[in-house]
């Protein structure tokens, strides 16, 4: 017993190792398989089409070569049961009858009628008269006879035989094709005549056309694939010519294009013009980060700058202060009132400079959601008082023309209008001065417009006067006040609203600014008449 213990427990040893390594090859085998398949999925885009087109190939080479077979050997067949059919045909009936009965076939005398040759006869083959029970005797069958089934036989007598029908039938040595015939007038026939011949020759014969054809598949094959791989690498010529050009693009020359010609591919020319649209995007993308990279670095030079000069004044006043000599109480008034006029136009300026971030962040200040239908002509004469004050001993008038309405946020607009009347009323004289307000508008746009009759704005200046903390007369806008900040305002805000401003005027005879914005698309009618206001 100890003995058997022992050989049940080796061989279970055994059978567990057999398993770890049938295991252990099984996980070698996936491995090995995936990462031929991940190396295969990371080869060139050549070497896919060519695999691909390889397995196509054969594919199709393939199933031609079976289809021509599996017809072949059916043309074969039904050629030889007609074959067969004739010579069977060809045989007077009295011989069959003779053949098939006992005494034909042990007669040592000739048939009573002429006799020729049966070349059909096969050396395996068979030969066999029905009679019209559907009997079967045999005439010669050396090899054996093969019987097709009674209703065969009896469909055979009633209908007639087609001259190219025949029947499979497996016999010892194989299979045999049966090709049989009717004996006598077709309306009462005698019986049938069948042949039997071993279909070894007709596969053979396929057999041979078929090698034929595989050898000359492989070799038109062959010289297809290698016509192929020369074709495919000059189709992906240009393919190779973008991959080329791409690595070549960097930040310093996004201003070269892939040349588009007449006559190329689809697929690449569709992939050049999205390549070069993408370097169109790339470089607008590039540039406006540098065009704002370079406003950015004005933008604090300029802050700088400005900045400067109210905390210069405020730190001089305040070292004079600090040393400490008496002062009347005239001049300390008038050195506090200085100090808080250079206070006021420190924080003036500070916020001028947070109005124009926000009215660059359309997102952060005039939102879509801010939005909304705003009257022009209406929002106008609700601040009548406001711009009253702003122009002061100045005359005002408006001019309005309908009351168009825009998409907005009417915070904005009334930042942008306050800034133009502010900006003309601090260039227009106070004795003489004249500041008018116009609106109007049809179905497409709407325009706002502020001019004066001041001291004008000289052509050179014209183009700077949206820039910020652009000046025209540095020393006269800083006595009043001015940043440089309002009209680079105006236009942030206008552009954000999908409109422009423009500047028109004269040396000497005054300024128009005029704002124009797309009108809204639920325009309601406007007043027909317009209104004309004169205060002063």
């Amino acid at each position: 017993m100890n003995g058997l213990g022992r050989l049940v427990e080796r061989a279970r040893a055994t059978a567990g190792r057999a398993a770890a390594e049938a295991r252990a090859f099984v996980r070698r085998l996936r491995t090995g398989t995936l990462r031929a398949y991940l190396r295969l999925r990371s080869a060139t885009l050549a070497l896919h089409l060519s695999i691909l087109t390889y397995a196509v190939i054969i594919a199709a080479i393939a199933l031609v070569g079976a289809l021509q077979a599996l017809f072949l050997r059916q043309f074969l067949f039904a050629e030889t049961a007609r074959s067969l059919h004739q010579e069977l045909m060809n045989v007077p009936a009295e011989a069959w009858i003779w053949l098939a009965s006992p005494s034909g076939s042990s007669a040592t005398s000739g048939p009573p009628f002429r006799l020729g040759p049966l070349p059909f006869l096969a050396a395996r083959g068979s030969l066999a008269y029905v009679d019209p029970t559907g009997q079967v005797h045999p005439i010669y069958a050396p090899h054996g006879l093969p019987v097709l089934s009674r209703e065969t036989y009896e469909a055979m007598l009633n209908f007639g035989v087609p001259a190219s029908a025949y029947q499979l039938a497996s016999t010892s040595h194989g299979r045999d094709l049966v090709v049989t015939a009717l004996i006598g007038p077709p309306d009462r026939p005698l019986g049938l005549a069948q042949v039997s011949v071993p279909t070894s020759e007709i596969d053979a014969m396929v057999a041979r056309q078929m090698l034929l054809y595989g050898v000359v598949a492989f070799a038109v094959l062959v010289a297809a694939l290698a016509a192929y791989r020369a074709l495919i690498r000059r189709a992906l010529v240009p393919l190779h010519r973008v991959v080329e050009h791409a690595q070549r693009i960097d930040a310093g020359n996004l201003d070269e294009r892939f040349e588009v010609r007449p006559g190329m591919q689809a697929e690449v020319r569709s992939l050049a013009a999205s390549f070069n649209g993408m370097l169109d995007r790339l470089g607008r993308a590039f540039r406006a980060e540098r065009d704002a990279k370079e406003r950015m670095r004005q933008f604090v030079a300029d802050a700088s700058h400005e900045l400067r000069t109210p905390l210069t004044a405020l730190s001089g006043y305040l070292e004079v202060l600090q040393k400490g000599r008496d002062f009347t109480e005239e001049e300390w008034r008038d050195a506090l009132q200085q100090m808080h006029g250079e206070a006021k136009r420190l924080a003036g300026l500070v916020e001028q400079m947070l109005r124009l971030a926000r009215a660059e962040d359309v997102r952060a200040s005039w939102a879509s959601d801010k939005r909304e239908d705003v009257r022009l002509g209406t929002l106008v004469m609700s601040l009548d008082a406001l711009w009253r004050g702003l122009c002061g001993p100045r005359e005002l008038t408006y001019r309005i023309e309908g009351d168009p309405a825009v998409h907005a946020d009417p915070d904005a607009l009334k930042q942008v209008l306050f800034n133009l009347v502010q900006n003309a009323a601090q260039h227009t004289p106070a004795e003489g001065g004249h500041i008018v307000i116009s609106v109007r508008g049809d179905e497409a746009e709407a325009k706002l417009a502020v001019a004066d009759n001041g001291v004008g704005i000289p052509k050179a200046h014209q183009p700077h006067v949206f820039e910020r903390f652009y000046r025209v007369d540095e020393a006269r806008s800083r006595e009043k006040g001015g940043a440089g900040l309002g009209l680079a305002i105006c236009k942030a805000i206008v552009e954000a609203h999908g409109g422009r401003i423009e500047c028109e005027s004269e040396p000497g005879e005054g300024a128009v600014f005029t704002v124009t914005l797309p009108a809204a698309r639920t325009n309601r009618r406007g007043a027909e008449e317009g209104w004309a206001w004169k205060s002063k």
